[in-house]
């Protein structure tokens, strides 16, 4: 990633640099807003199972082959396939998008907000706003920053190996947040489910 070299040029490198700057400036506000509400909310029962440990591995290994297809050890075993260089421009775009759609997600849920899966007897279901068409936007928005971050490395081969790993550990994720929810609000979650997608608008 920090490989001027893999840019058409230094300018392109730099907005590069400044859209991931955005990305992980929004994911440590996150991860200080979900402490600050956990110190406020210990009691939540924790539903969990390991997924946020999940999730994170597979935000980690989504960075790594985005850039690992453009290394100097696997062009020279397997050659280099570039996608077209307006998908430079699609990336930075969707990283943009996606950070945003994120952390609005995360403002939308206010104090329902939790990193972990977690449930409280207080906990109201959030059906508004974004929610109402889309019960994962923060999932759908770190998936579309991920893809994003591929595009930009422009490798033929990182998206598809990224939207495999990503919803590989967003299923296992959204399966055991969902048992969760159900658990908790019954039928109004059963209903929910009826009106809206869970991560993919008029496809999942």
């Amino acid at each position: 990633m920090n490989d001027p070299s893999r840019f058409v040029s230094v300018n392109e490198y730099y907005n590069f640099i400044y859209a991931i700057s955005y990305m992980m400036l929004a994911e440590i506000g996150i991860w200080i807003y979900n402490f600050k509400g956990w110190l406020k909310r210990p009691n939540k029962k924790n539903n969990d199972y390991g997924t946020i440990l999940i999730v994170m591995l597979g935000c980690w290994g989504s960075f790594y082959f985005s850039t690992y297809f453009r290394n100097e050890q696997f062009i020279q075993i397997a050659g280099e396939i570039l996608l077209p260089h307006r998908f430079y421009y699609a990336g930075i775009i969707f990283i943009l998008i996606g950070t945003t759609l994120r952390a609005f997600a995360v403002w939308s849920l206010r104090h329902s907000f939790t990193l972990s899966v977690k449930t409280g007897e207080s906990q109201q279901l959030v059906t508004t706003g974004v929610y109402k068409y889309i019960r994962n936007p923060a999932y759908a928005g770190t998936i579309l920053s991920m893809l994003g971050n591929a595009f930009c490395f422009r490798s033929v081969f990182s998206p598809f190996i990224v939207i495999l790993i990503l919803m590989i550990c967003y299923g296992i994720r959204i399966k055991v947040e969902e048992k969760a929810l159900h658990e908790r609000f019954g039928k109004e979650f059963e209903n929910y489910c009826l009106h809206s997608w869970r991560l993919i608008p008029f496809i999942w």
